[in-house]
């Protein structure tokens, strides 16, 4: 083997290994995220639904399949041949995405034309001038308070002749 038989030869080898650390290393930070969240008393966030899911499929597989298409007419200036599969596996992989994330779409509820029930309309909601006192706020006029009482109560001390 030549110099670049041994060099071809490691280069799927590495790129797949540090593929793997890349992805155990994000898989560590998650965790060590979702602890940090755990200790600090919050609720790590839910999964996510099925509209979101469905989004981020749409997104991967536009992506994906825009990619592969630039890669296909890239390709194409050399001519038909083998090559144009380096393009179009990812063009139709992305148009698989993007079919089954409007597959999988959730469906929305549809309108019983036979009901025709309107929906109710928003009733306005009367805004009030009162202040939103903090639990902080509410702790220093508690104590500011208490502070007032124990003065009283001395002033009321002094007043007594005995």
């Amino acid at each position: 083997m030549t110099r670049f038989g041994y060099f071809s030869m490691w280069v799927p080898i590495i790129l797949t290994a540090l593929g793997v650390i890349l992805v155990i290393t994000l898989r560590w930070f998650s965790y060590k995220e979702r602890m940090a969240l755990i200790a600090q008393g919050l609720t790590p966030q839910q999964k996510k639904s099925a509209e979101e899911k469905g989004k981020l499929l749409l997104a991967a597989g536009l992506i994906l399949g825009l990619v592969g298409l630039a890669i296909t007419i890239g390709l194409m200036t050399i001519g038909v041949g083998p090559w144009l599969l380096i393009g179009l596996l990812p063009l139709f992989i992305g148009l698989a995405l993007v079919l089954a994330a409007l597959v999988l779409r959730p469906e929305k509820a549809k309108a019983d034309p036979k009901t025709k029930e309107e929906a109710p309309t928003p009733q306005p909601v009367a805004w009030s001038q009162e202040a939103v006192v903090t639990e902080d706020e509410q702790e220093a006029e508690s104590e500011v308070e208490v502070i007032e009482d124990v003065e009283e109560e001395e002033k009321q001390e002094e007043d007594l002749p005995f």
